[in-house]
């Protein structure tokens, strides 16, 4: 039986908007391929994307930025997360490079956790890389130059076989062997008429998705859009108090692409997974 490990970033949910078409195409074109998740990610979040069975082994695999919210990091306190992450990487690498092995791992795919390259080539097995984005290019400026976490990220860089390189991308040049690929999204089948009728609006509505992925919203004040008459808001949580009756919360379960392509305008915080699918 082949196997396929995942490792997906829980840095914002760009990360799995990447993975999860490549795994289902996968697992289209081989039934019988087994695919196990390596992520902090929870379940439901997978799920919503995910049109394919997989196995799920919860961990943290990164650190990612640690967000104040949506549209402010907090560098002190990532820079305190990376060097506890990193402080003990040989025994991090180590213990994993035993997990891949118990689980018969054929092929390691990371989407884009250091921790995936370097237990992979410990545990002889090879490596891909998926990303826009890498935590070297990242924590570059945030580090003075040889500081040891970025010294063992850039060594696991270069244990990857092949990073496979996304458009919007920045440069990673930590990684010695790339190619750029084409664009990666997922495009709903229905019909924007029958999406709009299954959420409840209209073919004239003006409809405005506002969404700023897994950080959480930024403070703004709900009140004025009462003032904007003709649109409609879907957020995905709405805050306690008073809600003007325009704006409603998402679905549960929602499927992103089917929202994007119900709506006039999208409000976010730009990542790869709503620019990606808005744009196709």
């Amino acid at each position: 039986m082949k196997t396929i490990v995942a490792y997906v970033s829980a840095h914002g949910f760009g990360h799995w908007a990447q993975m999860s078409p490549v795994l289902d195409a996968l697992h289209r074109t081989d039934p019988d391929v087994r695919i196990v998740m390596r992520t902090a990610l929870p379940r439901d979040v997978l799920e919503a994307r995910s049109r394919f069975p997989f196995e799920l082994m919860p961990g943290q695999v990164d650190v990612g930025v640690i967000q104040r919210d949506a549209v402010n990091e907090d560098i002190p306190a990532t820079v305190k997360a990376v060097e506890r992450f990193h402080h003990n990487w040989d025994e991090q690498v180590e213990q994993e490079a035993g997990f891949l092995r118990e689980t018969g791992a054929g092929l390691v795919v990371s989407d884009i956790a250091p921790l995936a390259f370097a237990a992979a080539a410990h545990a002889g097995i090879p490596s891909i890389g998926l990303a826009s984005i890498d935590w070297h290019a990242i924590y570059t400026p945030l580090f003075p130059q040889g500081h040891f976490s970025l010294e063992q990220i850039a060594a696991a860089h270069r244990a990857c076989n092949l990073l496979l390189a996304l458009p919007l991308g920045m440069p990673m040049p930590s990684f010695p062997r790339q190619k750029r690929i084409g664009l990666i999204a997922r495009q709903s089948d229905t019909s924007r008429h029958e999406l709009r009728q299954r959420l409840g609006y209209a073919d004239d509505d003006r409809l405005a998705l506002v969404m700023f992925g897994g950080s959480g919203m930024p403070p703004f004040r709900m009140d004025v859009l009462a003032e904007m008459t003709g649109w409609r808001f879907m957020m995905p949580a709405l805050p306690a108090g008073d809600i003007p009756t325009n704006v409603r919360a998402m679905p549960d379960g929602s499927d992103m692409a089917e929202l994007i392509r119900a709506a006039d305008v999208i409000v976010c915080k730009p990542g790869y997974g709503i620019v990606s699918e808005a744009w196709r």
